[in-house]
This record gives C-alpha cells, structure tokens and sequence, in this order.
C-alpha cells in the first residue's frame, strides 16, 4: 500500500511539475479597450541567453478563433533555452465580432508593448523574433509590411527582426486563402486585400525567415509559397523552407493526430521535428547558443490522413 501511494504522489507530483511548466509565468495587459483587455502571456528564462533575445508567438484559428495557449508548449522550451516569450491575446470574429483588420492592429500594439518593454524583461528590443502559425503566421508576416493601423503607432515600433513560421497564410487571392471573406472585410474598411496578403507586398527590407509546410497542405497551396521564397530570393531576403512529406494544415501541433483519426496517446513527430527546425534556425540566426537534440520517443510517428 505504501508503495502504491508513493507512486501516486510521485504520478501527481511530475503531472503537477508538467502542467506548470507548460503555464505562462506571467499575464500583462498590453491593451485596454474598455470591456475587453488583451493580455500577453509571458514565459520567463531563468537565465538569458547571450543574445537576450525574445520572441513573440501569434496563434492561428483563421482569425475565427484561437488562444495563445496552442503555443504555451513552444513558448516553455524557448524560454528553458534563455528566451523571454510573448504569446498575445488578440480580437477573433466568433468572440470579438471583429474582422482580420482588428487582429492586425492588435498584435501591431502588442509588438510595440514587447518593444518598448524589452529591456524590463532583460531583453534586446532589435533582438525580437515573431512567430505564427496559419492565420497566426500572416499576421506575423503583416507586421513587416502593413503600415500603422492606430493613431500613435509607427512601422518601426512593430516591425520584426526574424520570422519563424509554421504553414503560414503567405497570400489571400483566390487561389490563396479566405479570398471572398477578407476581400469584404477589407472593402468595408477601405483597404484591399492585397494590401494584407504577404505574397503581394514582399520587399526588399523583410527580415530572414524559415518557412514550415506540408506537401498536402489545401489551405497554403505549396505551389504559393514556393512563389512567395522565389520572390524573398529574387530580393536578396533569405527564405528558408522546409517542407513535410505528407504533411496536412496544423500538422506541427502536438495535438494533430486528433485531426487525423488516431487514438489517444499517439505522438506526432512532426511536433517534435518543427521544434527542433526551430531550434536550429535561432541557432544559425545567432539567437541561441549551442546545439540542442530534441529527444523524440520511439513511438513517434507521423499521423498521415487515414483513409
């Protein structure tokens, strides 16, 4: 009996350490809009890295939806590795009743909260890396091109120093993603979308990027990205692209085999392998020190489409 009970308490005590090491550190309001607060949900390091990096993560949802949440898990391994990281609350249409011009204005005021507030958090405000995920991916992309949305606010407050993305929304055409609804959102507020598409407004000032994306992903069309990097490249902006065998829209998420069909307790080693592309890609940028060597279980697979 008591070695049952030991083992309990050691069960709860690891699932206890888990849960809190996937928790945020700390919520600051960075925006205050009367009967709503946005929050950024801030991981900590317990020592900086040299660089004194920081990096933002932006979720996707297709501005529908969303929390910073989906990625608390990339958040808490940055900041083990000596990064402070910012995941942002940000207006969504089911929630907030907003459009995709909401979402950009937002996550253009928390980039300047980060900015402005680097030096607290013992980071370098010319330092910052933003990343995103689908929807979450475009607006991380839109604070290197899309002009100041709120009085006040100026492109250099906001504008990013690297980009880390995973199957980001590169283009809104027709042949892109979500072409008739932001085409209308966009008309209602006097803006077009291609001035909110990535893929029409690639210069020549971006930063360096990594592109993550499967080869069967229908929302980002590989095809437009690919078009995307000959574009970076033809400007001298460095557009590094790894691309998935097999891969469909979300498949970096832990939680992917849901999507796919699997049952309960399958482990998705496209998870661990954009971590560590990830990894290795603030390595080569000079944002991290040394090597790190995800330890991916052996039961790890990769959750292609059942049929």
């Amino acid at each position: 009996m008591k070695r049952i009970l030991l083992l309990l308490i050691s069960f709860f005590i690891s699932f206890t350490i888990q849960a809190q090491n996937a928790s945020p550190d700390e919520k600051v309001t960075y925006r205050d809009l009367d009967s709503l607060q946005l929050k950024l949900h801030i991981f900590k390091p317990k020592k900086m890295a040299s660089s004194k990096g920081a990096v933002v993560l932006i979720h996707g949802g297709g501005w529908n939806s969303g929390s910073p949440s989906a990625f608390y898990s990339q958040a808490r391994h940055l900041a083990d590795r000596g990064l402070v990281v910012f995941c942002p609350e940000y207006r969504v249409r089911k929630r907030n009743n907003t459009t995709i011009f909401e979402a950009v204005e937002d996550v253009q005021i928390a980039m300047r909260y980060v900015r402005k507030h680097a030096k607290k958090y013992g980071a370098n405000p010319n330092k910052i890396v933003v990343g995103g995920g689908s929807a979450g991916g475009q607006l991380a992309l839109s604070l290197a091109f899309i002009e100041p949305l709120t009085n006040g606010v100026k492109a250099k407050d906001y504008k990013p120093n690297l980009l880390i993305l995973f199957n980001p929304v590169m283009g809104m055409s027709k042949e892109g993603y979500a072409h008739r609804l932001v085409a209308k959102e966009l008309e209602e507020k006097g803006r077009t979308w291609q001035s909110f598409s990535p893929r029409q407004n690639i210069h020549k000032s971006f930063p360096d990027m990594l592109v993550m994306l499967g080869d069967r992903d229908k929302v980002i069309p590989l095809p437009l990205a690919k078009d995307v990097q000959s574009k970076c490249e033809a400007l001298g902006v460095k557009c590094e692209m790894k691309v998935y065998e097999g891969a469909e829209h979300s498949f970096f998420n832990e939680g992917y085999w849901r999507k796919k069909g699997y049952k309960k307790g399958t482990i998705n080693r496209w998870y661990y392998e954009t971590m560590q592309e990830m990894d290795d890609f603030l390595v080569t940028e000079g944002y991290l020190e040394g090597s790190f060597e995800f330890n991916i279980p052996e039961k790890a697979i990769y959750p292609v489409r059942l049929k």
